[in-house]
């Protein structure tokens, strides 16, 4: 799962989603030599969630582009952001949004 977050969004961008500072740690867990912390382990597993299911319905720059550009319906954060927030109910709903082409207007 974090190895294939990795692929997705680098190393660095999943470091600051799982809520660390070092990206060095996020290729530990991807190598399996360490495991994430439970709250960075429950951050992972809902990302990959969502990034996945965007990326299985559009492509894998789509649900690279969604995780990175701020959101009319996260007041303006990036998922990623919202992510390492604990903001999950309200980035699930802006994914279902984009999944159903909901207007952001």
């Amino acid at each position: 799962m974090v190895r294939e977050l990795s692929e997705m969004l680098t190393a660095r961008i999943v470091a600051g989603l799982a809520g660390v500072r070092d990206p060095l740690q996020v290729c530990e867990w991807a190598e399996g030599s360490a495991i994430p912390p439970s709250e960075s382990q429950s951050r992972l597993r809902f990302a990959y969630e969502v990034l996945s299911e965007i990326q299985m319905a559009r492509r894998t720059n789509i649900a690279q582009a969604w995780a990175l550009t701020v959101n009319p319906r996260l007041s303006y954060l990036s998922p990623v952001k919202a992510i390492r927030e604990g903001r999950f109910t309200e980035t699930k709903a802006a994914a279902k949004a984009l999944l159903e082409d909901a207007y952001d207007g």
